[in-house]
């Protein structure tokens, strides 16, 4: 459930997770690499320290736009990779929200979910993850990254 911290708090409820930053572009999809160059220039608004996160994509499973997320994907060959569309039970639009809350579960339960991915584009990462990049790909259009962090108590 995404709510504030407060409303949370008011029902009990301990957050685990929080979403800290959201970028979003439109691609202009009529040339090849278009998803890819929108990927790339949302990375750096990010804010996230190099290749040192986790990363979590959501692409429909649609061509041409799953190949250009995997091409972006290749440009960070050291991140931690999981593409969920593989484990949906729809690969139509496998929604961005649900992929940026199956990442809050695996900061909730300390460990990334397992790779599902004979290719060897999806890495595995022993750790337990405080920070999560989300990618999301439409199968129409628009391109998004989103950040989710574990909640730290003091």
């Amino acid at each position: 459930m995404l709510e504030s911290r407060e409303h949370a708090e008011a029902r009990g409820a301990k957050p685990y997770a929080r979403l800290t930053k959201v970028v979003a572009d439109l691609a202009q999809r009529k040339q090849p690499g278009a998803v890819t160059k929108s990927l790339e220039a949302l990375w750096p608004k990010l804010g996230v320290a190099g290749d040192s996160g986790n990363l979590i994509t959501g692409a429909t499973g649609v061509e041409p736009v799953t190949s250009e997320e995997k091409a972006f994907l290749r440009q960070h060959p050291d991140l931690p990779c999981a593409r969920p569309e593989r484990c949906s039970a729809t690969r139509w639009r496998p929604s961005f929200r649900w992929v940026w809350r199956w990442r809050a579960l695996s900061i909730s339960r300390g460990a990334l979910f397992p790779p599902n991915d004979p290719t060897g584009l999806e890495v595995e990462k022993p750790d337990a993850p405080d920070q999560i990049v989300v990618v999301g790909a439409g199968h129409w259009q628009g391109e998004g990254m989103a950040v989710v962090e574990a909640v730290k108590y003091a």
